[in-house]
């Protein structure tokens, strides 16, 4: 007789039992478990790459702004010249600053500058009254951010030289 007509299933052992359909159901549904986990930090790290891409332009648009206030000279002819960017001058802009939208690398951004004059020359001396120490405060917010953390804010001061001792 040859092999082939020889199939006699093989009979197994009581130490060689199989997985049940129980055990087979239980495993998938653990796997699944650690899958959705898995899945979820995957999204969470997507949603923080993009705050971060929106937090690196925001501080890069804050910057550039900066930047054109820095070249813009503190002295007697633009201390009171209303703030517009690039060209304006330096004259405080109250408490809710000057709103405007700003679109870069697609995406838009709401920049607030708020300038307020925080010393001012004493009265009785030459130009007295005029600001002498001005907080630059400048806030860069991605439009539709998911999250508050995407916010720019930087702010400095600037000073003029005033001749005298005060």
């Amino acid at each position: 007789m040859d092999s082939s007509t020889n199939l006699k299933p093989k009979r197994i052992g009581k130490g060689e039992k199989g997985f049940t359909l129980m055990e087979t159901a239980i495993a998938l549904v653990m796997m699944f478990v650690v899958s959705m986990g898995a899945a979820s930090l995957f999204a969470y790290a997507s949603n923080a790459n993009s705050n971060a891409d929106d937090r690196e332009l925001a501080n890069a648009i804050a910057q550039k702004r900066f930047e054109g206030l820095r070249t813009i000279p503190f002295n007697t002819q633009t201390r009171q010249l209303a703030y517009s960017y690039p060209n304006g001058g330096l004259a405080a802009t109250g408490t809710a600053g000057e709103t405007e939208t700003v679109i870069n690398a697609g995406r838009s951004y709401r920049v607030n500058t708020i300038i307020q004059d925080v010393s001012f020359v004493p009265v009785g001396n030459p130009d007295g009254g005029a600001p002498m120490l001005k907080t630059i405060k400048i806030t860069v917010t991605p439009l539709g951010a998911a999250s508050v953390f995407a916010a720019i804010t930087i702010t400095t001061q600037r000073s003029t030289q005033v001749p005298g001792i005060y």
